[in-house]
């Protein structure tokens, strides 16, 4: 497949290219082109990843729009044009399951998570408080610890949405990988936190180093989107989740 020119400005280029040159196709409303889900989608087609999932979620946020299926589906054709290959039939079949089951099924939650496709705090919050409850238990027992991680860089904060959102789905993208699905984690304006278990000590070290690596090589690439290293802290978790929450406040205001 091939890419968007690389740079900190690729993701952005072709997202503005995407809108102008589907405009020029005929969508009908310009101005609701837009969406927080376009990022993701434009983000994996641009680096050769997998696609099928960001185009279900945006094929729910289309449908909530009041967008019709037919539209949509040749809105990502046009994106797939601009980079030189083909729409192949599982992205295409996945954005029409979203837009089918938008009003049903789990995609509208995961839409709104914004563009690190990671929970947002009140949902982490929420999760942290069942743990602490004993709703939901931990696999393996013992205590938990909380990781932290920050990849936020001086002037992201007050720079452009293609910026902010370029920055979250890099964050979002490196904490699925280093941590899967297991554990709960949450996500506020670049600033990622995860529960995890300290035992078996092999698995949390190697995730951790896993976050570290995956995000120095981003950062390299990314060095005005990304804090170069990014920080990570690793604490136990708090006795409660008043604490819980003061500490998540404390490390957002830092």
């Amino acid at each position: 497949m091939n890419k968007a020119p690389a740079g900190d400005d690729g993701l952005g280029t072709l997202c503005a290219r995407w809108r102008r040159h589907t405009v020029a196709e005929g969508w009908r409303m310009p101005e609701d082109w837009s969406s927080p889900a376009v990022v993701p989608l434009a983000y994996a087609v641009m680096n050769g990843l997998a696609a099928e999932a960001p185009a279900r979620a945006l094929g729910t946020a289309r449908a909530l729009a009041d967008v019709g299926v037919a539209e949509g589906l040749r809105d990502i054709g046009v994106l797939y044009d601009l980079c030189l290959t083909d729409l192949p039939q599982s992205v295409a079949v996945a954005f029409a399951t979203g837009w089918e089951t938008a009003e049903t099924g789990p995609d509208p939650r995961l839409a709104a998570r914004g563009m690190s496709g990671l929970p947002r705090h009140g949902e982490f919050l929420a999760r942290a408080a069942d743990v602490f409850a004993g709703i939901e238990s931990t696999r393996e027992g013992g205590s938990l610890v909380l990781v932290t991680i920050d990849g936020r860089v001086g002037g992201v904060s007050a720079a452009g949405r293609l910026v902010r959102w370029k920055r979250d789905v890099l964050l979002g993208e490196a904490v699925r990988l280093s941590f899967g699905e297991d554990w709960p984690a949450g996500y506020r304006d670049g600033v990622a936190v995860v529960l995890g278990r300290p035992e078996p000590a092999g698995r949390m070290l190697a995730s951790v180093a896993r976050a570290r690596d995956t995000l120095a090589g981003l950062a390299r690439k990314n060095p005005s989107i990304l804090r170069a290293p990014v920080r990570i802290t690793v604490r136990p978790l708090p006795s409660d989740l008043a604490a819980l929450r003061r500490l998540l406040d404390a490390d957002h205001a830092a």
